[in-house]
């Protein structure tokens, strides 16, 4: 028997899925979101994790599996997904994800993915350094601590069955994991002579205590790993400009390097980024997720079929925002193809922003 944790916003396929998990004798936890997968997940420590790569909030089935694999290195991912690209299965690869199940599928397809995840080790490369994070409840006991935590513990000769937040940074523990809600903030580890870590914690739901991440002070960089963001729920801090509030974005990229490029810097201001290669699968992209309001299209790929591009976003999407992006001089092109902004090549990320939130162009006459 094994654990496996379910992240599915669709309620009848989570339903599904869990029943047939528990039949087949296995101890099921479902949610429907990322963030309270994460949660869960530092409850029940899952040897499967098995995650929708489109969910509906700021982030996706692959963020959720790439912090789980900063605080459970050996735990095994499978996607599912109805959109397959190129560029899913090669991310998918790289994040370490052990099987990809394309929708629809069959129940077989799932017990042969997670009779494969539980008797492979985890794959791919991981995307960074591991994260030390711990749990901490309302009244300091501790209840988690990743095995990159349990190093640090180690290393500032902590005793490894520690077994209250004060026996792992001294002061006033309760209050700094208040304080550092807000801000990272400078904590003494208890036993560590004259090192110092960085903190930064977050409320877990309910109020029923905190998740915190520790940084020492020699690895402060670590403070901007994209994982921990999603870990704190820290959306926005890399600029003072945030898309947090905004819709997710699809992309329409020829070019496979400008793609993941948009995709970072679109979701590293707190923004979802679905990307695409082709049209067709861009549309059925929108056509699944409401929630889309803004497409950026690659003049080059589109060429002279921009404006029934334009036309066959917005079949989809009427309100949609369209972005038309290309090198100097394809300005009055696109915009003459009935794009509302338009990002010139090269750009800089407050370009990017001032195409996705700005005002629409005026109609000329």
């Amino acid at each position: 028997m094994a654990t496996v944790l379910i992240v599915e916003d669709e309620d009848s396929l989570r339903e599904t899925l869990s029943r047939y998990l528990v039949h087949e004798g296995h101890k099921v936890f479902a949610v429907a979101s990322g963030y309270e997968a994460l949660d869960v997940g530092f409850d029940v420590s899952p040897d499967v994790l098995i995650a929708d790569w489109m969910l509906k909030n700021h982030i996706h089935g692959l963020h959720v599996s790439e912090v789980f694999r900063a605080l459970h290195p050996r735990l095994n991912t499978i996607l599912i997904t109805g959109f397959p690209s190129r560029d899913l299965l090669e991310e998918s690869v790289r994040c370490g994800v052990s099987s990809l199940l394309e929708k629809p599928f069959d129940l077989k397809d799932l017990h042969d993915a997670v009779d494969g995840a539980l008797s492979g080790s985890s794959t791919g490369d991981s995307l960074g350094p591991p994260i030390a994070a711990i749990a901490v409840g309302t009244g300091g006991r501790l209840e988690f601590a990743s095995q990159r935590a349990q190093e640090l513990f180690a290393a500032a000769k902590i005793s490894n069955d520690v077994q209250h937040v004060a026996e792992i940074i001294g002061g006033d523990p309760l209050g700094l994991l208040a304080a550092s809600e807000e801000d990272w903030v400078e904590v003494q580890p208890f036993a560590a002579g004259e090192d110092s870590w960085l903190m930064r914690s977050r409320r877990r739901p309910g109020n029923v205590g905190w998740l915190a991440v520790f940084c020492p002070r020699e690895e402060e960089q670590r403070r901007s790993d994209p994982r921990v963001r999603i870990l704190l729920d820290v959306r926005s801090e890399m600029t003072a400009r945030s898309l947090e509030n905004h819709g997710p974005v699809v992309v329409i990229e020829r070019d496979g390097v400008v793609r993941r490029l948009l995709v970072s810097q679109i979701e590293r201001v707190g923004a979802i980024c679905y990307p695409s290669d082709d049209l067709p699968s861009a549309l059925r992209l929108l056509s699944a997720e409401p929630r889309a309001q803004t497409v950026l299209v690659d003049f080059a790929l589109a060429g002279p079929e921009m404006d029934s591009w334009v036309d066959q976003i917005h079949a989809i999407r009427p309100g949609a925002s369209i972005i038309g992006t290309g090198g100097v001089g394809a300005e009055s092109d696109l915009l003459l193809k009935g794009v509302d902004r338009v990002l010139r090549k090269p750009w800089r990320i407050n370009n990017l922003l001032d195409a996705i939130e700005g005002p629409q162009i005026p109609e000329s006459g």
